[in-house]
């Protein structure tokens, strides 16, 4: 599109809009009406802000929580952050939070930002035990229930290995039918 055709349009445009607000039979009409819109929407902004600084005010005033509510949030967060989040010991004082107990050792800094985060608490005392891997845990290696949680890579790299054979197999499968049915088709 050249400047000229550019310059056409915005012009074909104004014009189009000032004869819709300027006519005189409906244009005070039609005026009105985008003034109402504009003065509706301001309000509609305003309510809005008005409801959002409420909401804050709330959540401002909803930090000083019982220690037992702030330990059920803190203990549903460490459900998300940590792998082996039973393991974990909480201890809740006047929304001072200390964790300690066993976990990996890449997720004790995710873990201590997550608990930062939850509303009312006010200092995180980190004073957990990092282990490099999940078979190292005295925790996991005494509880049965998490065996399939002890070595996930190991499951992993088990899984694609049969899966890696028996595509293997097929093809092979596949390339021996193919040869049998050309000997087949020669003979």
């Amino acid at each position: 599109m050249t400047r000229a055709t550019a310059a056409l349009a915005a012009g074909v445009g104004l014009g189009a809009g000032l004869m819709y607000f300027l006519d005189p039979h409906r244009g005070a009409r039609r005026r009105t009406h985008a003034r109402n819109q504009m003065i509706h929407a301001s309000h509609a902004v305003r309510d809005n802000a008005r409801a959002q600084l409420g909401a804050l005010r709330r959540a401002a005033a909803e930090v000083d929580v019982d220690d037992r509510v702030l330990a059920e949030r803190v203990r549903a967060i460490l459900g998300r952050v940590v792998t082996h989040a039973h393991a974990v010991v909480l201890e809740v004082s006047k929304g001072v939070v200390t964790v300690s107990g066993p976990v990996l050792r890449n997720e004790i800094r995710r873990t201590v930002k997550a608990l930062a985060r939850v509303p009312g608490v006010r200092a995180v005392i980190n004073a957990l035990e990092a282990h490099p891997a999940p078979r190292r845990m005295p925790v996991v290696v005494r509880d049965r229930r998490l065996a399939w949680t002890r070595d996930r890579d190991t499951v992993r790299r088990v899984a694609t290995a049969l899966a890696g054979a028996a595509s293997l197999g097929l093809v092979a499968r596949a390339a021996m039918n193919a040869r049998g049915q050309e000997f087949e088709l020669r003979s």
